[in-house]
């Protein structure tokens, strides 16, 4: 069915004289506003806001913290059943729209939660709070499977990756954008009527519900190629084993494996960074803001330099060296503390954006290119599903482990080391084991690691920067010196042996770990298929 024919039951796009391309150009341009707006709400109505609003207004504990940071990706979960229903009966655009709709309602209630109407609950807030976020996340997610069926027919195929960069691209700076203001909104409230007064996070959850209401009404605009039930094949051909295939993927299952860990051993201390900063160090939001917003920038930035490497070298490397890189940062969380706080933390932040994006590319990517093209939204429901356990477990488990160590404090040299630290720590030294189960893996096409480590040199490493520089300067000023040449020398030299130590360093250690996890001789290569 083309666009121009297709039955729309929202406002009618396709107004008389209108070509299919103009129909198409007003449902992509609808869909970055949406995107824009949905993303200044979750900016608004999640993250270090609600952390914030849980701790100070609601006196959570750490380990409610822990659940009501998992619920928004532990919801995904449930996309194994929202696959199956649009699979079987399809009208994906009103159930993406009526889902998520019914789900940004749900912060109606939070709004209220610090009001007379729930005076009388006391400390049960914060489940209260638990249980409506956790609808909200739920039918977010729900709407996040039919949503993206739609898109997928709605962006044309040749232009898809540029448009969801730029739409990518607006979403995150409208999200910096509302997470600034938002931040020094809040300072401003502070100063103004306390630390311990709602309003201020009222106000902010409130104006979020208004930008994921205008959210839902551009969703309502975009024309569906394909709206109506699904066809009655479709019904007729679905097998519920078909659920069951991604796990009988050998290959495919070394990659489940290793996300469920990953995602389990990061998000385990993941929600307490937060915690750390407004309850140990006393950050304003505005700081706290502010340290997000370099963390956004970095990722950007590396965006582009992440992407080419995936382009050239695969997935799996970036993993491996991304992994490794990512699992020192909680070092700096560590030392973030006495007169260098705040040096530290914007290394930690600027460190965690440029790193991060990459691993969360390359899971995206690497999951596209081992699921096979039928039965993919299966792959991608497990995939999805697995992680969402690891997630909704994790933070209980870190937050366990802060009650079960409260009050335990220790000094090493001029550092004071607190429970949190011991958490970070103990996540770090897990993303490094986590590392050991990619070896396995298979991804065709894809490199040793060290070409990742020098293709990252070449782009950022001052060694060649200060080679290439004195290149430059000898050419321009046609000098000839004896120190330029002397400079020039050495800093090739030491690039050519820091090339050569890595890259056997690197052989050795993929040898090794080949050797320990080499399967049997009786397993097949190819992935199995039942």
């Amino acid at each position: 069915m083309s666009i121009e024919n297709a039955e729309q039951e929202g406002p009618n796009l396709q107004d008389e004289g209108d070509s299919g391309s103009e129909v198409i150009n007003r449902s992509l341009s609808l869909s970055i506003w949406d995107g824009a707006f949905a993303t200044m709400m979750f900016s608004l109505c999640g993250g270090i806001f609600l952390v914030g609003f849980a701790l100070t207004i609601l006196d959570a504990s750490a380990l409610q913290v822990g659940i009501l940071a998992a619920l928004p990706v532990s919801a995904n979960i449930a996309q194994v059943l929202g696959s199956i229903f649009i699979e079987r009966y399809g009208y994906r655009r009103k159930w993406t729209i009526v889902s998520v709709t019914l789900g940004r309602l749900f912060w109606l209630p939070v709004i209220l939660l610090p009001l007379a109407i729930f005076a009388g609950w006391g400390d049960t807030r914060v489940w209260l709070l638990v249980v409506f976020v956790g609808a909200a996340s739920l039918l977010g997610s729900l709407a996040g499977v039919g949503w993206l069926g739609w898109m997928s027919d709605v962006v044309p195929p040749a232009t898809r990756g540029t448009f969801f960069a730029k739409r990518n691209k607006i979403c995150a700076g409208a999200g910096m954008v509302v997470i600034l203001g938002g931040g020094y909104f809040l300072n401003f409230w502070e100063d103004l009527r306390g630390r311990d007064d709602p309003y201020g996070y009222l106000f902010l959850f409130s104006l979020g519900l208004v930008l994921g209401l205008i959210s839902s009404y551009l969703l309502y605009c975009i024309t569906d190629p394909k709206e109506g039930p699904a066809p009655p094949e479709a019904k007729k051909n679905f097998r519920w084993s078909g659920l069951w295939r991604p796990f009988q993927d050998r290959n495919f299952r070394r990659l489940i494996v290793y996300v469920a860990l990953f995602m389990f051993v990061t998000q385990m201390a993941g929600p307490f960074y937060a915690v750390y900063m407004i309850d140990s160090l006393k950050i304003d939001f505005g700081t706290i803001t502010l340290l997000i917003t370099f963390a956004t920038l970095a990722s950007l930035f590396m965006l582009k330099i992440w992407g080419a490497i995936s382009d050239q070298f695969g997935n799996k490397p970036i993993l491996l060296v991304a992994g490794a890189a990512h699992a020192l940062i909680p070092l700096v969380w560590v030392v973030a503390q006495g007169a260098v706080y705040y040096e530290a933390l914007v290394i930690a932040h600027i460190l965690s954006g440029g790193i991060y994006c990459a691993i969360l590319l390359a899971h995206l990517n690497i999951l596209i290119k081992l699921s096979p093209e039928q039965g993919r939204s299966f792959y991608i429901s497990a995939f999805n599903t697995v992680m969402g356990l690891s997630v909704v477990i994790a933070p209980i488990v870190g937050g366990l482990f802060l009650e079960w160590t409260a009050g335990a404090t220790a000094t090493v040299g001029t550092w004071e080391i607190n429970n949190l630290h011991v958490l970070f720590l103990l996540s770090g030294a897990l993303q490094f084991a986590v590392l050991f189960s990619l070896l396995g893996l298979r991804e065709e096409g894809s490199s040793p690691s060290r070409q990742v480590i020098m293709q990252l040199r070449n782009d950022l490493n001052p060694q060649t920067g200060l080679a290439s520089a004195t290149d430059f300067i000898s050419v321009r000023a046609g000098q000839t010196n004896r120190f330029l040449k002397t400079i020039d020398k050495r800093t090739d030299d030491w690039a050519a042996r820091s090339e050569a130590f890595i890259g056997r360093l690197w052989d050795r250690l993929e040898a090794k770990a080949r050797k320990s996890g080499k399967p049997n001789q009786s397993e097949s290569d190819n992935s199995e298929q039942p």
